[in-house]
This record gives structure tokens, sequence and C-alpha cells, in this order.
């Protein structure tokens, strides 16, 4: 941790610099900055946020850091999918997810289950659509203190969009370079006395990309209504339905330590892609959100989740490269269907009270969960054999039922958490945020293969957390926080013969840190982190079939970011990102023979920097500038392929009227060739960045 720390006395001295400048320049009554609380759809930067502490906290009040992305700016920057929308967060980099689902690494530690949509866990792997999303929240750190289990580096909460009383009702169409088809609405209206208030968004997508044979097609719909039942008393229900059909790609091999060389278009699968090489995920949800207040000061918060999942994923994988003067890849076929459905209760009760001269908001939380999993793997090795620089693909015939399975089994989680957290306010200057969790969580596992390899276990957790934010003017906060998180088996998709007598992996976070509030509407964040994960299992060198949970990886680093005005008529979001990520403790070898310990850890750049500046030349026109870098990083955690750095460069422009908006975009105008994704287990998934790409998007307002 002192390593980390050193800067700490820098950004101290600026902060207290900046304080004293504060009140240097203070008339008779102190300043006091004002953050603008109403909808602006124009600004970029958000004045608070709920993902840190499931209620509304001004984000200078908040001991952590969290990066959010506002509606205006996946706008601004017509974002088609989630990964466009993380492109604005630093210290995280992206994962090609099996080709499958939404996939990052953040702060060293693989996000693969921290999904949330509205603080409630949204699990299931497949890829999110925009079209319903208002707003993106990226959590740093655990967060297991009101989240349960996960959450090492960081989870992801998309804040859904909700009934409006003044309805905005439009309909958009994009199109792009790359065969980018898409058409949406967001559709509203409310009853005389505002009582009633009913909302519809949805897209239509048929694309294709610069990938060869890439295809997408996708449907969503989401209607929500709000109801207000008496005064106090809101009652929201939304539904939620996703059809998503895509060509499971995932990128190309490595070779001698680096993707291979050849063209960002070339695809390592089957000719007939559309039949045999497809991921398709169906996801549709319910939600009921009951909203009282029993007085000013004290509110109920209750949702109830419910959710289906299936997956039909037909996909080739990466086998044998055999070098030579004309190098071979072997392709393998693989069908794996996943079904999956879960419910969950929040009960929270937040209560605003005195105690003495301290200010207390105070959140009590239940939450009970069940998650029932279902998956089927089959597979074959070598039923195709390409050449590594120019394959010509073959058509694959349908993989037969009489294949065994390789995986078979039945999954059940039940969860029952109980949290309690309190902001407290001991003086002006002085604020604690400190909480805990209690978790139960059971967990089963029928595996119906041969191995008939069944789990059953339990776990009793606690998950704490500590912070102190320090506000010497209402321009600074100074913060410093400690928090733990704790990942089960269940999650980790480790299963040996000794897993279920193996605690859950142990997450630390060390965080300290400056927020500072520019202006009005602009804010500036910059900490350190030491992350530390331990209970990390390993195979048993004496047996593989068995773990040893003496794994730990560390990741420690600096993040600065900013979002806001950067003057009259100049909007920001950008931010920076120095990590250093460790495997420390590994019994494992790499198949290599080196050892895992020492390695750094899959995904983590060094550096990371992300910028998109606006400047609005009048009332209705704009333009904009920004892009993306990442310093090189390893594909998985062996370090034998390396993907090298890169930065693209983006612009934009706008034309904001009355009826109609147009958004122009020109991604990677320097037409640089980059890897913007991994595996982060295996090497041989490497996934080309976009080339030159003009998106256009249009949207009339009715």
């Amino acid at each position: 941790m002192k390593h980390v720390l050193r800067p700490l006395p820098y950004l101290v001295a600026i902060a207290c610099g900046l304080s004293a400048q504060a009140r240097a320049d203070e008339p008779a009554m102190p300043e006091v900055i004002v953050k603008d609380k109403k909808i602006d759809t124009g600004s970029y930067d958000t004045v608070d946020a709920t993902t840190a502490t499931k209620i509304s906290v001004a984000l200078r009040d908040i001991p952590q850091t969290v990066n959010v992305v506002p509606a205006v700016v996946l706008h601004d920057q017509n974002a088609m999918s989630l990964q466009d929308a993380l492109q604005n967060v630093p210290g995280l980099s992206f994962s090609v997810g099996d080709g499958q689902r939404d996939q990052v690494t953040i702060r060293g530690f693989s996000a693969i289950t921290d999904q949330f949509v509205d603080g409630v866990r949204d699990d299931a792997l497949y890829f999110r659509d925009l079209s319903n999303v208002e707003r993106v929240e990226v959590l740093k750190g655990p967060a297991s203190v009101l989240y349960g289990r996960g959450s090492a580096g960081g989870l992801v909460n998309r804040v859904t969009k909700k009934p409006r009383a003044e309805p905005l009702d439009e309909a958009g169409v994009t199109l792009g370079s790359r065969g980018q088809r898409r058409g949406e609405f967001d559709m509203g209206m409310a009853n005389a006395d505002k009582d009633a208030l009913f909302r519809l968004t949805g897209a239509v997508e048929d694309s294709t990309g610069f990938r060869d044979r890439y295809f997408l097609r996708r449907q969503a719909l989401a209607p929500s209504g709000t109801f207000k039942l008496r005064p106090g008393t809101t009652l929201t229900l939304q539904a939620d339905y996703l059809h998503d059909k895509r060509l499971a790609d995932q990128g190309v091999p490595s070779y001698h330590g680096r993707p291979v060389d050849v063209p960002v278009e070339t695809y390592f699968g089957a000719a007939n892609g559309t039949e045999r090489a497809f991921v398709q995920s169906d996801v549709k949800s319910a939600t009921a959100t009951l909203d009282h207040a029993f007085t000013p000061d004290l509110t109920l918060h209750t949702v109830l989740r419910a959710y289906d999942y299936a997956l039909d994923r037909n996909y080739t994988s990466i086998g044998t490269i055999k070098d030579g003067a004309a190098p071979t890849v072997a392709i393998g076929q693989t069908h794996r269907l996943r079904d999956e459905d879960g419910r969950y209760l929040q009960n929270e009760l937040s209560q605003k009270l005195d105690w003495g001269a301290t200010r207390h908001q105070l959140l009590y939380g239940l939450e009970l969960g069940r998650q029932n999993k279902r998956e089927v793997l089959r597979s074959r090795n070598n039923v195709a054999t390409y050449s590594l620089f120019h394959p010509v693909l073959v058509d694959l015939p349908v993989l037969p039922d009489s294949v065994n399975p390789s995986a078979d089994n039945r999954n059940r989680v039940d969860i029952a958490g109980l949290y309690v957290q309190d902001l407290v306010a001991l003086t002006p200057e002085w604020k604690i945020l400190a909480g805990a969790r209690y978790d139960h969580l059971k967990q089963d596992r029928d595996d119906r293969t041969a191995k008939s390899l069944d789990l059953h276990r339990v776990d009793d957790t606690w998950s704490p957390r500590l912070g102190a934010v320090y506000q010497p003017t209402s321009r600074v906060a100074l913060y410093a926080s400690w928090n733990r998180s704790f990942q089960p088996i269940s999650d980790s998709f480790v299963f040996r013969a000794n897993s279920d007598t193996l605690k859950p992996t142990q997450t630390v976070n060390k965080e300290a840190g400056v927020k500072l509030d520019l202006s009005a509407r602009s804010s500036l964040t910059a900490a350190l982190f030491d992350m530390t994960q331990t209970n990390i299992q390993v195979a048993d060198p004496a047996d593989a079939n068995f773990s040893l949970p003496v794994g730990r990886q560390r990741t420690r680093g600096l993040e600065v970011s900013f979002s806001g005005e950067l003057a009259p008529g100049w909007d920001a979001i950008a931010g920076y990102a120095n990590m250093r990520g460790t495997i420390e403790d590994s019994t494992e070898l790499t198949k290599a023979g080196t050892p895992f310990e020492g390695n750094t850890a899959a995904l983590t750049p060094r550096h990371t920097f992300n910028a998109w500046i606006k400047h609005h030349l009048d009332d209705r026109l704009w333009i904009a500038a920004g892009g993306r870098a990442e310093s090189s990083r390893y594909a998985s955690p062996d370090d034998q392929t390396t993907l090298p750095g890169y930065g693209v460069l983006q612009l934009g422009a706008g034309y904001e009227g009355r009826k109609i908006d147009v958004t122009f975009t020109l991604r990677n105008v320097l037409n640089r060739r980059y890897f913007v994704s991994a595996h982060s287990g295996a090497n041989d998934y490497n996934m080309p960045g976009e080339p030159r790409t003009v998106l256009v998007n249009a949207r009339y307002r009715f």
C-alpha cells in the first residue's frame, strides 16, 4: 500500500491549495457550489448516483470511485452497444466474452457476472441493448456490502428509462458505412392528473459489420407504467424483451505471441455461419417497484424482479496450430444450450434522523433470491483445418445429439442477504459511510455427466465497508475507504472434485482520493487504490482434479476522471488510469511450463485513456472529438500472447433542432489496426477493433 500512496501527498497538497484559494477568495458569506439537479439532457456532468449507496447521494459524498456515462454522451457518440458506452470509463479493458456476452475486466479483475439493472442483479450471459438505458454507472472496487456476491473489481449498473410526467415522443434511425441499420423509438403518455404515466421504448436492428459473414438481428421492447396510488405511494411496473441473434465470432488466433497477422475482416469459423456458427439469446424480465413515504424522512423501496434467459449457441473453437512453411489451424465445433430463470425481492427502508449534532442517512435492506441455471454442452474437435493466414471456410454439418455432452448440469443458487448502511454527517466538513451485509448463500449442482460431480455448499459471509470524507470547502472532498467482497464457486466456472469444500474468494480494496467540484457543472475525481483477491482456486500440483485455495492477485493504481463543462460552450468526459496487476501466488504452470506466479493479470493494461470533447458552435450545431487508448495487454494470465497498445481517434458533429436531431460520428479516423478485446482465459480469441466507420443517426420528435 505504501507504494500506491506515494502520490497521495501531492493530491492532498493540490486539494488543500484549492481549498486555501477558495477560502481566500470567499466573501464574508462562504461560497456554496449548488449543483443543478433538474433534468438536463445536455449536461455531461452527473450530480448524484445510486449505485454506490442504493440511495441518491451526491457523488462528492461517496468515498469510492463512480463513473457515470449519461444519456447525452451515448447519443452524441452514436453508441450502439454497452461496449461503446464503456469506452468512456478508465481503468477497464474489454473481453471478447466468448462472442456471446458483454464482458469487461475492471481494475484487473473479471466482471463477467457483475452486471446489474436498476440495482438488481442481471448476470445472465448476453449482449445488452441501450434503447431502454438512461445512463450507465460503473462502481469501482468491491460492492458486496450492498449487492452480495461478486464485484471484485467493480460492477456495471444500467439505469433504465422510466415514465415521465412530460413524455418525450421520438423515433430515430441509425445507418452506418459497415452495414449498420437500426431503428429506435421512445414514446410516452400521461393522464390529465399525472398520476398514471406510461412509456414504451424499443429497437429493431438488422446489421452487418466489418467482419466476414457478420450479422446482427435484434429486437428489443420495454413497456413501463408508473401509478400514483395515493400521496406518497407510487408503483412502477416494467417489462423487458430482447431477442438477439448474431454471428458467433471470437476473433483471430494467436501466433508466436501475437494475434495472427491477417486482414481485420478474416473470420475463422464456418462458411454457413448463419446456420452453424451463431449465438441466439432470448431474455424476458418483469419488475414491480413500490415506493412509499411513511414520512418525509422514512421511505420504503421494494423491488420484485423475475427474469428468464435462454441461449442457443453454435460456435467454432480454435484448436491446434501447426507451424511450418504453411501454418494451419484446426477448428472445433460446439453447441451450448443454457436455460436460466431467477427472481429477486429487495426491501429497503431509508431513514433520515438527527442524533445529537450528527445527521444520519440510514439504509436497512433485505434481499431474497433464487436462480436456476441449466447447461448442456456438446463439442467435437478437428472438424476442419484452415490455412492460418488464408483460411478458406467450409460448410459445417449439424452437430448430432449423439455426441456425449461434456457438460450437462442443473444448478440452483439461493440467496438471503441482510444489510445496513449509515451515511453520517459528523460535522459540515466530515462524513462517514459505514455498512455491512450478511449473506446466506446456498449452492447445489446436479452433474448429469458420467463424472457425476455433484456439489453442495452453504456459505455465511460478512461483507463490510468503511469510508470517510473530509470536505474543507464546498468544492473539495478528500476521502479514504476500505471494503471487502466475496465470490463463491457458483460464478467462478471452475469446478473440480473438491470445489465445494473451498471458501469463496475474497477481495479487499483500499482507496484514497479527492473529488473536486470545479464549477456547478463540472467535476474531477482522482483516486489511488490497492486491491487484493485471495482464496483463488488453482489446480493441486499433486492431482489436477483437485483445487487449492492459494491463488492471490493484486492490482494497484491511480485513476483520474473528469466530466462536465470545461468552459461555456465546451463539454467533456475524460479519464486516465495507471494500473499494475500481478498474480502474486499460484502453484500452477502455464502450457509453456512457466509459472503463473509473478505474471501480469490478463487484460490489465498499464495505461488507459479516454476523452470526448464537445463544442457548441451555436444553439443548434456542435462538433466533437475524442478517442480511447490502451497500452499493451496480455490476452490471458499465462502472459504468452500480447495485444499491442493502441490509440484511436473519433470525430462527431450534430444538429439539434426543434423537431429533428442529426448526429454524425466518424470512428477510427486514422483507420488504425488494433485489437479491442481478448478472452482473458485463453490466447486464441482476439478481436480486431473496428476500422474507419461512419455512423449517422437522425431522430424526430412528435
